[in-house]
């Protein structure tokens, strides 16, 4: 088990760093849209979707990603540098920018639905709302880390590296040190002090930055503080639905490690939300 994981993340970190550092930015853009396909396949099947709402679940989920990404293929692709193409470049703008809504729309999901789910025990959005559950959930993720991608690329590697990291943290510490169990009924394993350990990780990590002057002190303090608890919101919520679907994993797909919602649960609420502050302090 311990060396499938550790091939499958060599081989899933070595296409994020190609796509990610030495290919042209529409690279990036077509993994972020493969893996939304995944994550949404594999969220259809915790819902239990079927017939015409599973249609309807990927039409609304894609839409705004894939017209992003057309629009992006278009605009970086000499394959489309053509005028007739080109043509389409202003319509394409206006259709993804009429999508932007489900950006706010990932606040109101973080901040009231999950709340109402995780205390309720029941999952808020049952049918027929259900079908839009990969709108609330998946596509402002694939959409904000895009975007944060084309404003700020350190910004983003810097997010990233914190989900991992307090990821780690919190394993391996709950794993060491772990008996305060914060939710039993919905993930056993989730400790205090594995919480603890993922904040302090990810402090570790920011004095390293500091030290390298690549980062103030003070606001990677605080995003430290921001992701660490975005990310294990994002996990709880995820070990939610598995339990009420009844699965341990979200999928077998990444050997040794379940699904792609087992990997990224952590950053569906982390990016989305993340982005909307950035937005709202003028930060890019």
């Amino acid at each position: 088990m311990l060396n499938q994981r550790i091939m499958s993340a060599s081989v899933m970190l070595s296409v994020f760093l190609a796509t990610f550092f030495f290919l042209d930015p529409i690279f990036f853009e077509f993994l972020v849209f493969i893996v939304g396909g995944f994550l949404l396949f594999e969220l259809s099947k915790i819902l239990k979707l079927e017939g015409a709402n599973l249609i309807f679940f990927w039409v609304i989920s894609l839409a705004p990603v894939a017209t992003d990404f057309i629009r992006s293929l278009i605009y970086y692709s000499t394959l489309f540098s053509h005028p007739f193409f080109q043509s389409y470049l202003p319509l394409l703008t206006d259709i993804r920018n009429l999508f932007f809504w489900v950006i706010p729309v990932s606040l109101i999901f973080w901040l009231i639905i999950v709340p109402a789910d995780l205390f309720t025990k029941k999952i808020s959005s049952s049918y027929p709302t259900n079908i839009f559950y990969g709108l609330f959930l998946v596509t402002p993720l694939l959409i904000t880390i895009i975007f944060i991608f084309r404003e700020n690329r350190d910004l983003l590697l810097t997010i990233i590296l914190m989900i991992w990291i307090a990821d780690i943290g919190a394993y391996f510490t709950g794993k060491k040190f772990g008996s305060i169990k914060l939710v039993k009924n919905i993930s056993p394993g989730k400790t205090l002090e594995g919480l603890i350990g993922g904040f302090l990780f990810n402090t570790l990590f920011v004095i390293f930055l500091y030290l390298l002057e690549s980062i103030d002190l003070v606001e990677g303090l605080m995003l430290g503080v921001f992701v660490t608890t975005l990310s294990f919101y994002g996990d709880i919520y995820e070990s939610f639905l598995k339990r009420k679907a009844g699965v341990k994993d979200s999928s077998s797909m990444i050997p040794g490690h379940g699904g792609f919602l087992d990997r990224l649960d952590s950053f569906c609420p982390t990016i989305p939300l993340l982005y909307i502050f950035f937005e709202a302090s003028e930060f890019f």
